[in-house]
This record gives C-alpha cells, sequence and structure tokens, in this order.
C-alpha cells in the first residue's frame, strides 16, 4: 500500500543502520531481477552494506506486484532479523532506538574491544544476537586472518544487531570470560558512566595513536572542542553539527551566494565548509523550487570517500544523493541520476562525456558546482573543461542561469612566478577559469585554526651518495654494450644512439630511450622480411636498455639486491617467453656478469648511506616517541615495494609495521593497487595498531583522508608548492616533523624555492582580498575575454574518423595482425577483432590473475604467434555468451594500406579510425 511506501521511506535510516540485504537475497530472489541482486552485492563489496541496504529499499519500493511487503517481512525473520521484522509489522523503532547508545558506545571503543576481545571465546554465547550467517563469517575471519581482524568483524555485526539483549548478553558473555573489556562494557550503571570510563582509560598518549582525520568527524561539536577537529565524535552522525568559527568565516562568502575560493590549509574540514554551503544553498529555496548541487572530486578514492561523507550528511534532512564514476557510468543513466537526486558527486570527466555527446544539454541544471582540489582547474583538465562551458556561456548570449561556483583548495600555486605581482597574476587566472569573485581564507580566527591545523617543522637534509659503485659500473658496461648491439642493427636507425651527454640511471635517459623505442618500431624498409628482423631486434634492445636503467634507479635509491632482484625477474620472464637468437644472447651477457653482481649488492660496504640516514631518523623519532605515525612519500611504485622489504627484514626496525598506498596505475597493467586495496590500506593506518608507518606515491599527497599523522618524510620526493604544501599538511599532529632527504642539492634548492613560493603565494593573496570588489571584478573579466578569445582562434575541429580500411602490424616482428575493418567496440572502450583468420595469428596463455569485472570474464593472455615473437597483445575474455580477444592499441603499429606510412598510438581514443559497434549478430555468421 501506500502507507507501507511511506512508512519503509519514513523509517529507511534504522533499515538501513541494521540490515545487511545480502543475507536476505536467497528468500527475495523471485522479487528481484538478476541484475538487481548482482548490483546489491557490488554496492556490499564496494560501499558496505549501509549503502547495499539504501539500494535494496531503492530496489524494492519499485515492486508493484502485490504481496512484495509481506515477501520482505518473510525474508527479514528466515533470516534471523526478527527484531527488524517485528519493528516494521508495527511500526514502531522505540527498541531499536534505545541501542543507538550502546551502538555509540561499542563504536567508541572498538579498537580495547579488538585488542583485548578474542570472537572465538564468546561467540557462542553471543549468537543468538547474531545472524547465523554472521557467526560463520566471524569464524572464518578469525580463522584465515587472526583475532583482531575477527574482533572488529564481531564488533561490527554487534553494531548492527536488531536484537535488545545484545548489550546485556555481551557483558554477561564477558564477564565469564574474564575479558579486561568487560571493565569498559558497564551496561547496567548507563551509557555515561561508561563513556567517562573510556575516556579515562583512553589517555592523552593513546589518543594520539587512535585519531582520525576523516572530514566528518572534523563534523562533530567543533566549536566546543578545544583540541584537533579529529578528536570529536566521529560516530554521532546524525546530529546537528556545530562548526568553527573559521569554518563559518570560509563558508560565508559562499553563503552570500558568491563564486568562491576556498584557500585554506589540509586538515581544517573544508570538506566540512562545503557541507554548510551546500546545507544553506538548498534551504534558501523558496517553495516549489529546488536546488541542484554537483560536487567533483578527482581521484576515485576521493570520490568514494567524500559521496561516503555526502550520504551521511544530507539523508538525514531528506535529500536525495547519488554518485557516478567511471566504474558505474556505463551502467546507469547519467541524465536520470542527475534529474532524479538534489545532490551528485561525480568525478568531473563524467560530465564533460555527458555535456560532449548531449545527454546533458547545459551547466544549467545545477544551482551549484563544487570543485575540490580546484587548483587543478588549468590546461586540458576535465575541471577546466567543464569550466569552458560555463564561461562560453556567460560570455555569450544565453540567458539561461548559470550555477554558483565554489573551488576548494590547500595551495592556489603560483606557477613560474618569481615575484609577488606574477604570483597575483597566476591566482586571478585561476579565479577566472573558476570565474570566482572571493579568495576565502581564514583572516578573522587564525588563532583557532592554529590550534586546529599543526604546521610541521620541516627538516631538509643532505644524504650521501655511495663514494664508488661497482654495481653501477656492471650494469652500465652492460647498457653500452647493448647500445652498441642495436647500433649495428641497422645503419640509418644506428644514428639515433650517437646522442652524446646521456647518463645512465635517469630520468632523462628513459626519456630519450622511449623515444628511441618508438622510432624503431615504425621503422619502415623496402624489405619487408628484413624490416621485421630490424624492429624486432631494436624493440628488444630498447626494452632490455629500459630495464637496465629501471634497475640503476632502484639501486640509486634503494639497496643493490632490490635493483638485481628486478633484473633477474626479467630476465626469468625473458626465458619463459619467446627467448629468440637476440634475448639468449642478451641474457648471455647478463649472466656472465651475475656472480659479480651477486657478490657486490651482498657486500656490507655497498650499503645504501641513505638508507641509513632514513634509518636513522626513523629510530630516533619512534624512541622519542613509540606511538609515532609515520608517511614516507617516494617517487615510484617500484621504490615502495623496495622501502617495505629493507623494513621487514631490518631486525632493528621490527617495531616498524609498514603498509603501502600506490596508485591504481593503468587498467592493462599488473601494477598499481585496486580501489578496494587501497581502502583496506587506509583502514589499517587508521586503526590503532595494525600499521605505524605508510609507504606511499604522490596518490596520498591529494585529497584523501589520511590518519593523523606526527612525522611526514619525503624521500628523494620533490615537486611544486602546491604538493608540498599538501605532503608537509599529512603531519597534522601536534609537533609533527616533515624531513626532506635527499642526496641532491638541487633537490633541497628546489625545496626551498618552494618555500619561498608559499611565502609570496600568501603575500599575494592578502594583497588582491584588499582589492574592491569592482577592481578585482574587472581584472577576472578581461582574462576571461582574453583567455576566449585565445581558445577559439586555437579551436581544433573534431578529427573526422578515417573511413580507410588500414593494417594493424604487431608492435614488436611487424606481423600483419588484422585490418581496421574488423575490429569492433564493445561496451564504449573495449576492441576486438572479427573473424576467425586473426585467431590464427596469436596462442592463448592462461592469464595470471583471472577476473570478472562487469560483463567480462578475463581467461587468458593472448601473444602474436609468429615464432620467436610472443608480443603481448591484450587478454581473451568472455563476454556474456561469447568468447573473444580484446587488443590494446599500444601493441601494434597501424599502416595506412595505399601509402605505407606507418604510426604508433598509445591509446586508442588518438586512433581517429571509423569505429563500428559491437553486434552479437556478426558472431553468428
Amino acid at each position: 500500500t501506500a502507507a507501507q511506501r511511506q512508512n519503509l521511506q519514513a523509517f529507511r535510516d534504522y533499515i538501513k543502520k541494521i540490515l545487511d540485504p545480502t543475507y536476505i537475497l536467497s528468500y527475495m530472489s523471485s522479487w528481484l531481477e538478476d541484475e538487481e541482486v548482482q548490483y546489491i552485492q557490488a554496492e556490499k563489496n564496494n560501499k558496505g552494506p549501509m549503502e547495499a541496504a539504501s539500494l535494496f529499499l531503492q530496489y524494492l519500493l519499485k515492486l508493484q506486484s502485490e504481496g512484495w511487503f509481506q515477501a520482505f517481512l518473510d525474508a527479514l525473520y528466515h533470516a534471523g532479523y526478527c527484531g527488524l521484522c517485528e519493528a516494521i509489522e508495527s511500526w514502531d523503532f522505540q527498541k531499536i532506538e534505545k541501542l543507538e547508545e550502546h551502538r555509540l558506545l561499542l563504536r567508541r571503543l572498538e579498537p580495547e574491544f579488538k585488542a583485548t576481545v578474542d570472537p572465538n571465546d564468546i561467540l557462542s554465547e553471543l549468537s543468538e544476537c547474531l545472524i547465523n550467517q554472521e557467526c560463520e563469517e566471524i569464524r572464518q575471519i578469525r580463522d584465515t586472518k587472526g583475532r583482531m581482524a575477527g574482533a572488529e568483524k564481531m564488533a561490527e555485526c554487534l553494531i548492527r544487531s536488531d536484537k535488545e539483549n545484545w548489550p546485556k548478553v555481551l557483558q554477561l558473555a564477558l564477564e565469564k570470560d574474564n575479558s579486561k573489556f568487560s571493565e569498559l562494557w558497564i551496561v547496567d550503571k548507563g551509557f555515561k558512566r561508561a563513556e567517562s570510563k573510556a575516556d579515562e582509560d583512553d589517555g592523552a598518549e593513546a589518543s594520539s595513536i587512535q585519531i582520525f582525520i576523516q572530514e566528518e568527524p572534523e563534523c562533530q561539536n567543533l566549536s566546543q572542542n578545544p583540541g584537533p577537529p579529529s578528536e570529536a565524535s566521529s560516530n554521532n552522525l546524525h546530529s546537528p553539527l556545530k562548526p568553527r568559527n573559521y569554518q563559518l568565516e570560509l563558508a560565508l562568502p559562499a553563503k552570500k551566494g558568491k563564486n568562491t575560493i576556498i584557500c585554506a590549509p589540509t586538515g581544517c574540514g573544508k570538506t566540512f565548509v562545503s557541507l554548510l554551503i551546500c546545507e544553506h544553498h538548498l534551504k534558501k529555496f523558496p517553495c516549489g523550487q529546488k536546488g541542484k548541487v554537483v560536487f567533483f572530486a578527482n581521484q576515485i578514492p576521493v570520490y568514494e570517500q567524500q559521496a561516503t561523507v555526502f550520504s551521511r550528511y544530507f539523508e538525514r534532512l531528506g535529500y536525495n544523493i547519488a554518485s557516478i564514476s567511471g566504474a558505474t557510468s556505463d551502467s546507469v543513466s547519467v541524465q536520470h541520476i542527475i534529474e532524479d537526486n538534489d545532490i551528485i558527486i561525480l568525478t568531473p570527466q563524467i560530465l564533460v562525456n555527458n555535456l560532449n555527446n548531449g545527454a546533458i544539454p547545459s551547466l544549467s541544471v545545477f544551482t551549484l558546482m563544487i570543485f575540490d582540489e580546484c587548483h587543478n582547474t588549468s590546461k586540458n583538465h576535465p575541471y577546466n573543461q567543464i569550466m569552458f562551458r560555463y564561461l562560453d556561456h556567460k560570455l555569450g548570449e544565453s540567458r539561461d542561469p548559470l550555477p554558483q561556483v565554489v573551488g576548494l583548495t590547500a595551495s592556489v600555486g603560483v606557477g613560474d612566478a618569481k615575484t609577488a605581482e606574477e604570483a597575483m597574476q597566476h591566482i586571478c587566472k585561476l579565479c577566472a577559469a573558476l570565474d570566482a569573485s572571493v579568495i576565502a581564507t581564514v583572516r578573522d580566527n587564525v588563532a583557532e585554526l592554529e590550534q586546529v591545523v599543526y604546521k610541521p617543522q620541516k627538516i631538509s637534509r643532505k644524504v650521501a651518495s655511495r663514494t664508488s659503485n661497482t654495481f653501477k659500473c656492471i650494469i652500465s658496461q652492460l647498457m653500452k654494450e647493448t647500445e652498441k648491439l642495436a647500433k649495428d642493427v641497422s645503419e640509418e636507425l644506428g644514428k639515433l644512439f650517437q646522442i652524446q651527454n646521456r647518463e645512465f640511471g635517469t630520468q632523462k635517459y628513459e626519456q630519450w630511450i622511449v623515444g628511441v623505442h618508438k622510432a624503431c618500431s615504425v621503422f619502415q624498409m623496402a624489405d619487408k622480411e628484413e624490416e621485421s628482423r630490424v624492429c624486432k631486434a631494436l624493440f628488444l634492445y630498447t626494452s632490455h636498455l629500459r630495464k637496465y636503467n629501471d634497475a640503476l634507479i632502484i639501486s640509486e635509491d634503494a639497496q643493490m639486491t632490490d635493483a638485481l632482484n628486478y633484473l633477474k625477474a626479467f630476465f626469468h620472464d625473458v626465458r619463459e617467453a619467446a627467448f629468440d637468437e637476440t634475448e639468449r644472447e642478451l641474457t648471455r651477457r647478463f649472466e656472465e656478469k651475475l656472480e659479480e653482481l651477486e657478490k657486490v649488492s651482498r657486500d656490507p660496504s655497498n650499503e645504501n648511506p641513505k638508507l641509513r640516514d632514513l634509518y636513522l631518523v626513523l629510530q630516533e623519532e619512534y624512541h622519542l616517541k613509540p606511538e609515532t605515525k609515520t608517511i614516507l612519500f617516494v617517487k615510484t611504485r617500484a621504490l615502495v615495494d623496495a622501502l617495505k622489504k629493507w623494513i621487514e627484514e631490518n631486525p632493528a626496525l621490527s617495531f616498524l609495521k609498514p603498509g603501502i598506498l600506490t596508485g591504481r596505475g593503468r587498467t592493462n597493467r599488473a601494477t598499481g593497487m585496486t580501489l578496494p586495496a587501497q581502502k583496506c590500506v587506509l583502514e589499517a593506518f587508521r586503526a590503532s595498531g595494525d600499521n605505524n608507518i605508510l609507504i606511499a606515491t604522490s596518490v596520498a599527497d591529494e585529497g584523501i583522508d589520511i590518519a593523523e599523522c606526527n612525522l611526514v618524510i619525503l624521500y628523494e620526493y620533490v615537486g611544486n608548492v602546491i604538493k608540498m604544501i599538501q605532503t608537509r599538511g599529512r603531519g597534522r599532529a601536534r609537533d609533527s616533523k616533515c624531513f626532506l632527504l635527499t642526496s641532491s642539492a638541487d633537490v633541497i634548492e628546489k625545496e626551498k624555492a618552494n618555500m619561498i613560493k608559499e611565502k609570496i603565494m600568501n603575500e599575494s593573496i592578502l594583497r588582491l582580498q584588499t582589492w574592491d570588489e569592482m577592481k578585482f571584478g574587472k581584472t577576472v573579466h578581461r582574462i576571461q575575454v582574453n583567455e576566449k578569445l585565445l581558445r577559439d582562434s586555437q579551436h581544433k575541429p573534431q578529427p573526422v574518423p578515417d573511413k580507410e580500411n588500414k593494417k594493424l602490424l604487431c608492435g614488436k616482428c611487424k606481423n600483419f595482425a588484422c585490418y581496421t575493418a574488423d575490429i569492433r567496440v564493445v561496451e564504449t572502450s573495449h576492441y576486438t577483432v572479427l573473424g576467425d583468420a586473426f585467431k590464427e595469428r596469436f596462442v592463448c596463455k592462461p592469464h595470471p590473475k583471472p577476473k570478472i569485472y562487469d560483463n567480462f570474464e578475463k581467461k587468458a593472455k593472448i601473444f602474436c604467434a609468429k615464432q620467436n615473437c610472443s608480443h603481448d597483445w591484450g587478454i581473451f575474455v568472455r563476454y556474456k555468451t561469447f568468447e573473444i580477444p580484446v587488443i590494446k592499441i599500444e601493441s601494434f603499429v597501424v599502416e595506412d594500406i595505399v601509402s605505407g606510412v606507418q604510426n604508433r598510438h598509445s591509446k586508442w581514443k588518438d586512433f581517429h579510425f571509423e569505429r563500428i559497434q559491437f553486434d552479437p549478430a556478426e558472431m553468428s555468421v
């Protein structure tokens, strides 16, 4: 009935807190589509049971067939949700509401619960309060992942329990087991008594371990709490939020309706400021009108994080919130999602795509746009592409209303500016790009801000490099020999290897060898057999040179053994593949030097002095403060792995429990971390005892909320002034330090230059804030007009797809692979080749990491079938009911059939050929 639907909507928050819908899906299978069941399961895996319950309720409320409501109640009862079933039948949630204080207490005490409770000791007593499936999962996690992980799962299940007696049963079970935790879990004496007991036990030192700096905890009771923002309760998400004065100051211009850039330090709660602005904006509309807010986040982890924060905050106020990223955009209608919701969290490219294809007619569908990390609004970034539309609309003749614009950043940067005047010009350009009339910074409440955000002490330390490096000498000699072999393959291409002053083991050499590699791949000769031989040989030589160069870069910053292991793994893979004459010769040369390399790398006198300095910093800081939490920033993924191994193998650093955080990498690469893996690492670092040092690449320096730490180490890691402010901002605890360790005087000078630029930036912002509104507005408008004229003069027409048929040749041996006429596009971004002839040109090997994603099941890898080539062409997948190859364009050379001209493309989007969509009917021909 309509009343039942209305009541389910009204009590949805209670249901979402308790129900894990995956436990009742088997009872509801006849009422839900298979696809809906899969989406619910995926939502739980990716976002947790609360978001899965929200999606389940959406599907449930769409059901029209008679009997759905009783089927839902029956499913709850049979699955074991007796308390929830009773509450929904009577529409009386008082018993469940009374459990809230105990949920809050257990959340607060969860670190102690994990540290002291073994779930195996009390599970039998607690089983009556849990779902059978939950009991099995707790046992399984306890057995496979250990006691603490099992206790964490048990706490999570108890917090979601609908049994009114679970707090008392837990107390009895703890007392029976003589658990230390029973001293904290004092149910009979009331919640407030127990909470004060927890405060006593926390102590000042312990709290520094368990502080979180997720943006949502910063929201709680901030005006009364004198400590760091994250010391406020992170659990009371449904109570009214009390901002600090500096947060109200930052929000004020935007609440007045002005386009604003909010520039404030990392850790001060800018996300909460955006919540204040968003809430004020939505509430200002008169009856009959509605606002629509879009929040943009660049990185997927940040997007996920902000989607959770906004959902928790605004669903209690009755607003509809949705989130869309590249991972979900193909399976939903972006247009309908935007139409049906009040707040939409997006990765910006999604909106760019939908504006380009016309699904979203204009930006006028929104009333407020919020850009997280808005300093990225430059060049061809998706933020700037969105604002190009906005400014074309503003400077054109359209009378449609434009949304308000708010940007959030820790640093607006200064570009290449060397003076305050140049910096002001740079900042004005950013304001023009975002159409901002105000730069909001904390000016009236600086003292309060400084009580919350602690600026770490910055220490630059020049460390020594190895005085002699036999390892580098041996590898350099192998590289010289390989260069000579490559030079002798072809007189014409040999000229590429005559460039002087190339230093082995540098990024510059890497760039040079990539350029040579590309030039070799499109080299053409009249004799096609000879062309194939030459290109294949040069492909191998340049590939080996890149690996040697990588090894030298690793040995420079890590241990020689790491670099040698990297090379040994590479040559092992070479042996496992085609292993032709050229590869045998290159492998022989390496193996001739292997014994000497092994001896050198094991010699203690060759220890990297940089690592010795890193060791001393860690020893000293953890000796002074054993509860120290550290983020160690490094340049590359390879160095992340090498330093983790170094810490784990060093007995003197056994007090460190390292975690790693790297970017997601390219989808067709084995490197990089998946989003769930990133989440898992961040959660472990946020927990009190799982990890006390996080080794990270640049993925951690912008946007992602990371647990408060008191030590940041930049290990040969430096960038521009924005990156400096952001990485330093990760050290948010009181008395925190930031070390720069480098062997390069240039790096230290660059960091000093960044610090000078930061002062120039702050000075420039203050000067701009003294300008009257008219002067600032005229300056911004003039820049906008000039930039639009420049854009229009440089406007490039969309490339016309080339309809002429072309050949794809193997990028290694130049063997013919297929024609573009046989290529089909599968689900927008995947490319397959029709016809049995193509299947004769590749061979399959089982995929080392088979997995299922969307409609694809990754089954095998495909390689060029030509003898002694085995170039990686892509993967073989099961797509719905079809088994098809999926190729990657970077593995091929494209040849024009008429002219014979060859080109390489690193991405499909750069290859402008006529795209034909995959049609299942063609598969049956």
